[in-house]
């Protein structure tokens, strides 16, 4: 009974970690990811401390599922993209619900998760699911701070 039940568990974890299996598409797995975060940025967004809770929640899971999961896969393997879809959330919260805004974000966060700019790179040395998650967190802190200073200088 506990052999199934940790297979369960597994298979759970697995589910969530790939997003919804996403993960396993041979092009691109982390930025087909990533429009699980713009589905949940459409339908979330008018209700701010749902959203947040869900964001949060997303980004402990990820930690805790990811770290679990590695030990098994490796170190972040492509088939993970909690890390990509819980991260862009927290950018998106400061999103205004237009496709131009949502664009430039989706764009520019996925280009800073892919360059790792410092201290992304070193972030993501970090041991376990630690190491998976917050270079992501950084790349997500980067593409916030370059939305706001567009926003304040454009009428985006």
């Amino acid at each position: 009974m506990h052999h199934n039940a940790s297979s369960l568990t597994l298979r759970i974890q697995a589910f969530v970690a790939t997003g919804f299996y996403i993960g396993y598409s041979p092009l691109a797995p982390a930025s087909f990811g990533c429009l699980l975060s713009v589905i949940i940025w459409y339908f979330l967004l008018p209700y701010k401390v749902i959203y947040g809770a869900v964001t949060v929640g997303l980004f402990i899971l990820g930690v805790v599922i990811t770290d679990n999961l590695s030990k098994q896969w490796g170190k972040d393997p492509h088939r993970i993209v909690i890390d990509e879809y819980a991260c862009l959330l927290f950018p998106l919260f400061l999103t205004p619900q237009r496709v131009l805004p949502l664009a430039i974000v989706f764009i520019l966060f996925r280009i800073l998760d892919i360059l790792k700019p410092p201290p992304l790179r070193a972030l993501e040395r970090l041991p376990g699911g630690w190491g998976i998650m917050l270079d992501d967190l950084g790349a997500a802190v980067y593409t916030a701070v370059v939305l706001l200073v567009i926003m304040q200088f454009t009428n985006l």
